[in-house]
């Protein structure tokens, strides 16, 4: 099949259309990927600049791609181009996943190693990253509602923190953010009962090595680092049909196989991974 991000790609998500915030970096990147691999037909998206280019560039390296697409979560006008450009390109969305995000390093380069009391930072600092992590989520899903309803479905995908990293100190600009992104999560999905639209909730289980997390993080303040690509393989099935009229879950992706037979799922996990018998 011919993705129509331009690559030869076969795979269990063809003629998915998935759009990924802050996709081109971190948590995102990984998702992106991960998605490219499973042939879904994925928009990239990220604000302008050498960033973005060079994560497709990577991607190519790897025989995959992605669709490049230009989003700052804090321009309305940047928001609505984005959605005309996927329903231009693709015709609708199947999924949004909602990613993109500030982190601590933007806030406090020393975040890793000197916690910051609240009262040190400005009022002007939490707003900004309220505007970005918690409205960025608001504005994104609110563009694209109207496509999730004329089709009839959608999924969205909100990529959230654990509690335990929503606690922790220094972190006053980031953790109340995420926690109300948390929240919004929950509501929606709530609203959503009884129809074909979901949300849902993926957090990875701990602190991720991405941009706000310098590699060389003690481990002994912030446990065990994850990798991003920790988010691979419940990205991919969340997008998956076997995932179809999951809503309201708050999904770990450190403990993710264990979620997956709690909640029932062990058999269509078989099915999609091919372990079947």
């Amino acid at each position: 099949m011919q993705n129509r991000a331009g690559g030869l790609v076969k795979g269990r998500l063809s003629e998915t259309r998935v759009i990924v915030t802050g996709g081109s970096s971190g948590i995102g990147f990984a998702i992106v990927r991960a998605l490219a691999k499973e042939g879904a037909f994925v928009g990239m998206a990220a604000r302008a600049g050498q960033r973005l280019k060079d994560a497709k560039q990577m991607l190519r390296s790897e025989g995959l791609d992605a669709f490049a697409v230009v989003l700052d979560v804090e321009s309305y006008e940047s928001i609505t181009e984005a959605v005309n450009l996927l329903k231009s390109h693709w015709g609708g969305v199947d999924v949004l996943f909602n990613n993109a995000g500030m982190g601590m390093d933007q806030f406090n380069p020393d975040f890793t190693t000197r916690a910051m009391p609240f009262y040190s930072f400005t009022p002007q600092q939490l707003r900004r990253a309220m505007d970005v992590n918690y409205l960025g989520y608001f504005a994104v899903t609110q563009a694209f509602m109207p496509v999730f309803i004329e089709q009839g479905k959608g999924r969205i995908i909100n990529i959230g923190a654990d509690d335990h990293t929503i606690h922790v100190r220094g972190f006053a600009p980031i953790g109340p953010t995420r926690a109300a992104s948390n929240a919004l999560t929950m509501i929606m999905a709530r609203e959503f009962e009884g129809t074909a639209i979901t949300a849902n909730l993926l957090t990875p289980g701990g602190f991720v090595s991405a941009a706000s997390m310098p590699g060389d993080a003690p481990v002994s303040s912030f446990g065990q680092i994850l990798s991003p690509d920790i988010m691979s393989d419940p990205a991919a099935f969340l997008c998956s049909s076997y995932a179809e009229g999951i809503n309201g879950e708050h999904i770990v992706a450190a403990s993710f196989h264990e979620w997956i037979a709690n909640s029932g799922l062990k058999e269509k996990w078989d099915t999609w991974t091919g372990n079947s018998r």
